[in-house]
């Protein structure tokens, strides 16, 4: 069928009231020429992967460039006759008017606009998934990068999982989250300690550089407070029988069930009135329960998780100013263990005596908790037991969780 007006382009009937028109031709190795406008109406159609468009969504993209009907008329024309398209039509009132286009090689002219096509961009998505999930691989092979925080590398493989699973991010937002996952590494290996602007300055160059999607995304990956990255100011929680002093002010928190002071504030007491005993509690309901009938002379820290630095460093200060032995309660699981460890080396370092106080065999035989060991547990588990000091109750523990395969939380008994 021909005589329709355009030459080189044949139809093809569809039905009563319908065709199909395409050239004879094949299609071309080349760009027609074109204007500047429909250049970049060309540019906006051809962006998207969808093989056949219709008439209504082609004109709202011509609308929203600014580009008349008239004009992507005939833009649609000059693709037709030039082999780039396929049209359908049907007859109106004695005309024919065209409802949808397909395209006849849509890569072929990705690629001679510089648009990347649908498989270009499948390839360099799973380029970049590759080279951050090589670096991940490195970096759990390399001791030291574990040494200080061995949770890290399994929210970062996780945090990998969830971004190769989401086939619908876009690719600016993906490199965005995977250059994440590595700065949260390097604050971490830096030993950084701050406000999360502090943390968007250092990974994006600037305080507001992370928007409300990607801080969302940081926070059900990592447990950002453990790293460091605070929202607010970090705070240490006490109670007991102790008194802190600042010069001539001094607050006493035997009255309280317990306060909340700002590091800062704390590392800034220049006098203490120390306990008889510290006993430190990882468990925030555990340290509440046991700060509301506390035994006299004992002051309560609460343990949040994994210590940060920060938290460290204050904790030392309380020692320098008010020495005394510790008890340190923790989850009778592999990190609860390390973490014992980690803030027991406090006391160790200034010369005082700490013990695991309710964290041993005996609350992890008797709870009705069995939660099964992972991978990262017993990985865990063989790093603690390697240790030549590790203190005799916990080394009792760390055997049994490696024999029964089976971990616990205090919250059970504390």
């Amino acid at each position: 069928m021909s005589g329709i007006g355009i030459p080189g382009v044949t139809a093809t009937p569809r039905g009563r009231k319908a065709r199909g028109l395409c050239a004879t031709a094949a299609v071309p190795g080349h760009l027609p020429l074109l204007d500047a406008d429909h250049k970049v109406l060309l540019l906006r159609w051809a962006r998207s992967d969808a093989q056949t468009r219709s008439r209504g969504a082609l004109l709202k993209e011509a609308q929203a460039a600014d580009v008349s009907i008239e004009r992507a008329e005939l833009l649609c024309d000059k693709l037709l006759r030039e082999g780039w398209i396929s049209r359908r039509e049907t007859l109106a009132g004695g005309n024919w008017l065209w409802n949808a286009i397909s395209w006849r090689d849509l890569p072929r002219l990705q690629g001679l606009l510089g648009l990347t096509s649908a498989g270009q961009r499948a390839q360099a998505r799973q380029d970049k998934l590759a080279a951050v999930s090589t670096w991940l691989e490195a970096r759990r092979n390399t001791a030291a990068a574990s040494a200080v925080d061995p949770d890290l590398l399994d929210e970062l493989a996780a945090g990998l999982a969830d971004l190769a699973q989401d086939k619908l991010l876009r690719s600016d937002v993906l490199e965005t989250r995977l250059a994440l996952l590595k700065a949260v590494a390097a604050w971490h290996d830096d030993g950084q300690q701050g406000l999360r602007r502090n943390f968007a300055l250092r990974a994006g160059g600037a305080t507001k550089a992370l928007g409300a999607a990607d801080w969302r995304w940081l926070g059900t990956t990592f447990d950002l407070e453990r790293l460091g990255i605070a929202r607010f100011a970090e705070v240490a929680w006490l109670a007991g029988d102790i008194a802190l002093s600042w010069q001539a002010h001094t607050h006493e928190l035997a009255p309280l069930h317990c306060l909340g002071v700002p590091l800062d504030d704390v590392q800034r007491t220049d006098a203490i009135r120390a306990p008889r005993r510290w006993w430190l509690i990882e468990n925030r309901a555990s340290f509440e329960q046991q700060a509301r009938q506390r035994p006299p002379g004992v002051a309560l820290l609460w343990m949040p998780g994994r210590p940060s630095t920060a938290w460290l460093a204050t904790v030392a200060h309380l020692l320098r100013l008010a020495p005394a032995p510790a008890w340190i309660s923790a989850d009778a699981d592999p990190a609860g263990v390390d973490i014992a460890c980690t803030a027991g080396a406090l006391w160790e370092q200034a010369g005082l005596v700490w013990e695991p106080y309710l964290m041993g065999t005996a609350q992890w035989e008797a709870t009705a908790q069995h939660w099964p060991l992972n991978d990262h547990d017993r990985r865990l588990l063989i790093n603690l037991l390697a240790r030549p000091t590790l203190a005799p109750a916990l080394r009792a523990l760390c055997e049994a969780m490696q024999r029964d395969g089976r971990k616990a939380e205090q919250e059970a008994w504390l």
